[in-house]
């Protein structure tokens, strides 16, 4: 269904007054309703047809021809104002529900592929809670590009190649741990991490071992057998504990495809580069020079001959291309890497890929943790950082002392308390903007009350409960939609009514706060609906049941979109 905007800039149009963008872009809601749904000012026509504002919308009003939809328009002093049929905007809409379940909103397939590169952590460490923002803003554009009907690819860019692998290698043999497979095999991610922290600490006092490491990478890239062994291990060890929190957290991928990935791949693009005399020397160092974009040169190798991340993006990214012939591909990485994507899409462009414009850098702000009085980023290398397992682990118990004293014989309540614990990290992450930073504060992100999980989790809780209570469903011809038209269920009708344009807004934009905030309306508009208008033994009560049937299949699906888990009891 067209929105109404669209449709009230096309009648305008019709009369030959407005174009019908120009129209678009002056159409507004009015914050009281008595003004009607939408409202639009005809004072920039006064000049053209040297008329008075307020006779040319009289005029307007007598000659409109109103859309399916809306029930009046009405000229008050120089604006015109639509009002919309309620009752044809609840049949539309709640029809459209229950034929498209929880696919309503969603567009057909487009034919379109697009790459999503999250979460991507570094092999040999636990996943951090800063880890948590590229994970969750990825998936949740996952799962919103697909509803708008793309084919999505989601890739897990794992760091598992590199200088940190020199670290770890220098720092296992430095301590002298068994090299037997059967120990390899047991390696545990805990045991890599304490391994990563201590190299830090031994290489302020001793800093010839950072040299080892480059030394001990070099060899591991140049193929040592038993390098390349223990890397194998560290590897597996921390698959295993990252596939335990992913799964967890409701987070998948169709690719794990980390930097060694593109080991072999790496040549090809070297000699492209040397072939169209891209590649210079810098200080020993091989480097793209990028001076007609204003930008530092990119640095592609190392005086040793070991590659850097640069060079395996720029392999991966031709790789993508070919196996999957993206149509966008994103790169959910923090903001301070914005230089680095800069330079790896200024160098494809100048290796004459012409796809990349069609690559694009979906930065986002960094969590901030109250350390030592301050808010500031923890660094897993030093310590300091919230592992994501423990910070999981914390907010399910909190979510449990609550259950245990709201609703304390709840089954699977260990499970919910997980879920409503995950999903308040998740929403408080999501309900702003991804540029800005996030300040964690435990009292908050755990509310049940305000512009939290919890608190939109209750409202699908709720609307579950009574359907429950209720003990049947409605059929679409059992409803009277005359009943649904007071103030209550028009407001949350005409939220459930703009799902469809939400998903396109979140795409648009790569933004998965327009999710968020439209979850916190529809949860406010549900609690509203369901405190005003009793459902349950009300002479309404078939009709009014089946908005709740349908405001609880689009929550679900929202929740779902957003990646937060859409439970049923608490």
């Amino acid at each position: 269904m067209n929105s109404f905007e669209q449709e009230i800039a096309e009648a305008l149009a019709a009369t030959g007054s407005f174009e019908k963008d120009a129209a678009l872009k002056l159409i507004s809601v009015p914050p009281d309703t008595t003004h009607g749904n939408f409202t639009i000012p005809c004072f920039s026509l006064a000049k053209v047809m040297r008329k008075a504002p307020k006779m040319i919308a009289e005029d307007l009003a007598a000659q409109v021809k109103l859309p399916a939809g809306l029930s009046k328009v009405e000229a008050v002093n120089g604006y015109l104002n639509f009002f919309i049929d309620r009752g044809f905007l609840a049949k539309s809409t709640l029809d459209e529900i229950a034929a498209k379940g929880l696919n309503y909103g969603h567009a057909e397939p487009n034919g379109k592929v697009v790459c999503i590169d999250f979460s991507s952590p570094n092999i040999g460490k636990e996943l951090a809670f800063h880890h948590l923002r590229s994970t969750m803003i990825g998936n949740s554009l996952s799962r919103i590009y697909k509803a708008a009907g793309y084919k999505v690819e989601r890739i897990n860019h794992l760091g598992d190649w590199g200088t940190a692998f020199g670290k770890l290698i220098v720092m296992y043999l430095r301590e002298k741990r068994p090299t037997d497979q059967a120990t390899l095999d047991s390696l545990t991610v805990k045991e890599l991490n304490i391994l990563y922290a201590a190299f830090s600490k031994v290489s302020k006092e001793e800093p010839g071992l950072e040299d080892e490491a480059r030394a001990a990478f070099t060899k591991l890239e140049q193929g040592d057998e038993f390098y390349r062994t223990l890397w194998t291990a560290f590897r597996a060890a921390t698959l295993k504990e990252l596939m335990r929190i992913y799964d967890m957290m409701g987070v998948g991928f169709d690719h794990y495809t980390g930097e060694s990935f593109f080991e072999d791949k790496i040549p090809a693009i070297l000699d492209e580069l040397r072939e169209k005399n891209l590649m210079v020397k810098s200080q020993d160092l091989d480097v793209v020079m990028l001076d007609e974009f204003d930008l530092n040169p990119c640095l592609i190798r190392k005086s040793d001959g070991s590659t850097l991340y640069a060079t395996r993006d720029l392999a991966a990214a031709n790789y993508r291309m070919k196996e999957y012939n993206f149509d966008k591909c994103l790169y959910v990485v923090d903001l301070g890497q914005a230089l680095h994507f800069k330079q790896v899409f200024h160098v494809l462009k100048k290796m004459g890929r012409e796809w990349y414009k069609n690559m694009y850098h979906i930065p986002f702000g960094v969590i901030l943790q109250m350390v030592d009085g301050k808010w500031e980023k923890g660094k897993t290398r030093t310590g300091t950082a919230s592992l994501l397992r423990d910070v999981i682990e914390a907010a399910q118990k909190k979510i449990l002392e609550f259950i245990d004293q709201k609703n304390p014989d709840l089954e699977n309540k260990e499970l919910i308390a997980r879920q409503i614990g995950i999903s308040a990290l998740t929403f408080n992450d999501l309900k702003n903007s991804r540029l800005k930073d996030v300040r964690f504060d435990w009292d908050a992100v755990m509310s049940f009350e305000g512009d939290t999980g919890p608190y939109v989790q209750n409202a699908h809780v709720r609307l579950c409960s009574i359907m429950k209570k209720a003990g049947y469903t409605v059929p679409v011809a059992e409803a009277d939609y005359s009943q649904l038209t007071d103030d209550a269920a028009y407001s949350l009708i005409n939220l459930l009514a703009k799902k469809g344009e939400k998903i396109l807004a979140a795409v648009k934009d790569d933004e998965p706060s327009v999710l968020a905030q439209y979850a916190l309306e529809i949860a406010e508009a549900a609690h509203k609906f369901i405190h005003e208008d009793r459902v349950l033994g009300s002479a309404e009560e078939k009709s009014r049941l089946f908005l709740v049937q349908s405001t609880q299949i689009v929550l679900e699906n929202v929740l779902d979109l957003l990646g937060l888990f859409p439970i049923r009891q608490m």
